[in-house]
C-alpha cells in the first residue's frame, strides 16, 4: 500500500512540476515611452513565469526583476529626445497638440530618427552588439512601434524567430510587416476623428494620409534609418532594415473589437488587448482616505506617462484648477510630477498614481479625466468608469472620438479649454446615467473573452517557438506586392479594354450617325463659271 501511495504521489508531483524547458528570447523594446513599458513589461513577466530567459534592449528598464530577465539599458535615448544638446533638438510632446495632418506624420519619423541617434549612442548598444554573432537566440521580440532601429540584430544572430509587437493598437504601416489590407474606405487614418461613415471629403483625406504616410516611410524617412542602422551595425552584407522586419512570424497588437473599428486582420496578427491590465491591488490608505472623503464621490485625474502635468502652461493649469474647484462635492486625485501650490481643499496631487488600482475602487471612483492614451481608454473600459477625454495628439484624438460616440466619454478640446467647459463637461458625465450605463455595457464586452488577454500572449509567443516556419498562416501579401495584391493590374486591364471598346464605338457611331459635308449643286458650279 505505502509503495502505492508513493507511486502516485509521485505522478501527481510530475503534473504539478512540469519540467522547464525555457528559451532564449532577445527583447527589442525601443520605443521611448512609459506606457509602452508598461504594456511590454507585462509580456516579459509572463514569459519569465514560464521559465524562459528574456534578454531586454530598452530605453526603459525595471530594478526589481526576476532573475531570469536581463535588461540592456539604452541610455541615451531619452536625453537625444528631450534634452537639447547640440547633437538633438528638445522635443516636448504636449507641443504636439497644435501639430496635425501630415506635420504630425512627419514629426513621428523626426521623432523616430532622433530616438535611433539616442540608440546608437549609447553604452547598452555596445554591450548587446559585442556579443558574440553565434549567440543563440530561439526568438526575438521586437516592438515595431518606434521602427526598424535594433532589428539589425536580427542578422547579427543569424535570423531566430521573429514576433512583433505593439502597444499602438493596429497602426497604418503593420501591412508593411505582416502583409494583408488597410482599408481608409472606413478605418480612420489614426491621428483623425473620425468615425467609420465618412464622406467622400473625409474619404479622401483619410486615404490621403495613409498614402503620404507609406510613400514618407517608404521613400524619405527610411533613408535616414538606413544610413543609422547600416553604420551603427557595420554588417556588409546586411538586407535593409525594412526588408529584415518583414521575416515577422506572428503579431501581436494592442486591439479589440469591443473598443476598436473592427477590421480585417490576417491570421497570424493576434489581438491582445487588455493584457497589461491585472486584479487590483489595496490601495495606499492614504489615497484611499482621500478617495472616500468625497462628498459625492472622487475623480481621477491623469495625463498618462508622456505627457507631464506639471509642463501644461500657467494658463491652462489655472482653467484646470478652477474648474475643479467649483465641484467641492468631489475629491479630485491628480496625477502631477512636481509640486503645486494653491490647490483646493478638494484636490490632491501625486507624482505616481496605482491608476488601474484607482479605478477599480468603486463605488467611489466617479470619473476618469483622461489624455485618452490607449492603456489609458483599456483601463477604464476594463473598469467601467467614464471618461472626461482630453486628447492632445496621435492616436488619442481618436480614441477620445470612439469614445464619445461610444457614450462613455465627453470631449474637451485643449485648445479652447475654459473654466465652464471643463467644470460642466466633468458634471455632466458624472450625473448622467447613460455614461456609466454605456461603459459598463462595453466592460463586459471587453471581458467576455475565452481566455485572459495576456495568457492569450504567452501561448501565441510559445507557438512561435514552436512553428519557426509558420508560412501557413502568413499572408501572401507581402510576396504578391501591393500592385498585385489589390489586382490593380486587373483593374487596369478591364480599364484599358473598356477605353478600347469605348473609342470603337465611338468612330463607329461617328462614321454612320455624323454625315458627309454635301457637294454642291451643279448648276450653282455652272452659273459661277459664267
Amino acid at each position: 500500500m505505502n509503495r502505492i501511495n508513493f507511486f502516485r504521489i509521485f505522478l501527481l508531483l510530475l503534473t504539478i512540476f512540469k519540467p522547464l524547458n525555457g528559451a532564449n528570447i532577445l527583447c527589442l523594446f525601443n520605443v521611448p515611452s512609459p506606457s509602452h513599458h508598461i504594456w511590454n513589461t507585462a509580456i516579459v513577466k509572463g514569459l519569465a513565469a514560464k521559465g524562459h530567459n528574456l534578454t531586454i534592449v530598452s530605453p526603459d528598464i525595471e530594478v526589481n526583476k526576476p532573475a531570469n530577465v536581463n535588461y540592456i539599458h539604452l541610455e541615451k535615448v531619452y536625453s537625444s529626445l528631450y534634452n537639447a544638446t547640440e547633437e538633438a533638438e528638445a522635443m516636448k510632446i504636449a507641443d504636439f497638440v497644435n501639430i496635425e495632418g501630415i506635420d504630425l506624420i512627419k514629426e513621428f519619423y523626426v521623432f523616430q530618427a532622433k530616438a535611433c541617434e539616442g540608440q546608437f549612442k549609447s553604452k547598452g548598444f555596445d554591450i548587446i552588439n559585442d556579443y558574440p554573432d553565434n549567440f543563440n537566440f530561439d526568438l526575438v521580440l521586437y516592438d515595431f512601434t518606434c521602427g526598424p532601429c535594433l532589428i539589425g540584430l536580427m542578422h547579427k544572430f543569424k535570423y531566430p524567430t521573429l514576433v512583433s509587437i505593439s502597444a499602438f493598437s493596429n497602426p497604418s504601416y503593420t501591412t508593411n510587416l505582416i502583409g494583408g489590407h488597410k482599408y481608409p474606405a472606413y478605418i480612420p487614418y489614426y491621428s483623425l476623428s473620425y468615425d467609420t461613415n465618412m464622406n467622400f471629403w473625409q474619404r479622401l483625406y483619410n486615404t490621403f494620409l495613409y498614402v503620404f504616410d507609406n510613400l514618407y516611410r517608404n521613400y524619405y524617412a527610411s533613408k535616414e534609418i538606413e544610413i543609422l542602422t547600416q553604420k551603427g551595425f557595420g554588417y556588409k552584407d546586411m538586407p535593409s532594415v525594412y526588408d529584415i522586419e518583414k521575416k515577422t512570424n506572428l503579431m501581436l497588437l494592442n486591439t479589440d473589437v469591443s473598443h476598436d473599428y473592427p477590421e480585417p486582420i490576417t491570421p497570424n496578427t493576434i489581438p491582445v488587448a487588455g493584457l497589461h491590465i491585472k486584479e487590483p491591488k489595496v490601495l495606499p490608505q492614504d489615497i484611499k482616505t482621500f478617495i472616500e472623503s468625497g462628498k459625492k464621490g472622487s475623480v481621477l485625474f491623469s495625463l498618462g506617462t508622456n505627457i507631464r502635468s506639471d509642463q501644461l502652461s500657467k494658463e491652462n493649469l489655472e482653467i484646470i484648477i478652477q474648474a475643479l474647484k467649483q465641484l467641492p462635492e468631489y475629491n479630485f486625485l491628480w496625477k502631477f510630477e512636481s509640486d503645486i501650490s494653491g490647490l483646493p481643499k478638494n484636490v490632491q496631487v501625486r507624482a505616481w498614481l496605482p491608476q488601474s488600482d484607482i479605478l477599480a475602487y468603486k463605488p467611489y471612483i466617479k470619473a476618469f479625466i483622461t489624455h485618452s492614451g490607449l492603456l489609458s481608454t483599456q483601463e477604464s473600459i476594463w473598469r467601467g468608469v467614464p471618461m472626461i477625454a482630453i486628447p492632445f495628439f496621435a492616436d488619442q484624438i481618436r480614441n477620445a472620438q470612439k469614445s464619445v460616440l461610444n457614450g462613455i466619454a465627453e470631449k474637451v478640446n485643449f485648445r479652447t479649454i475654459s473654466v465652464e467647459a471643463l467644470r460642466d463637461t466633468i458634471r455632466n458625465v458624472i450625473e448622467n446615467p447613460n455614461y456609466t450605463k454605456n461603459i459598463q455595457r462595453m466592460s463586459y464586452n471587453f471581458q467576455d473573452q475565452p481566455s485572459k488577454p495576456l495568457d492569450r500572449a504567452i501561448w501565441w509567443i510559445e507557438w512561435a517557438l514552436r512553428h519557426p516556419d509558420a508560412t501557413h498562416i502568413q499572408s501572401p501579401v507581402l510576396k504578391l506586392g501591393f500592385f498585385r495584391a489589390n489586382s490593380y493590374d486587373v483593374l487596369l486591364f478591364v480599364l484599358c479594354i473598356a477605353l478600347y471598346i469605348c473609342t470603337k464605338f465611338y468612330n463607329l457611331v461617328h462614321h454612320f450617325v455624323v454625315k458627309k459635308p454635301k457637294p454642291k449643286p451643279k448648276h450653282l458650279h455652272h452659273k459661277k463659271q459664267e
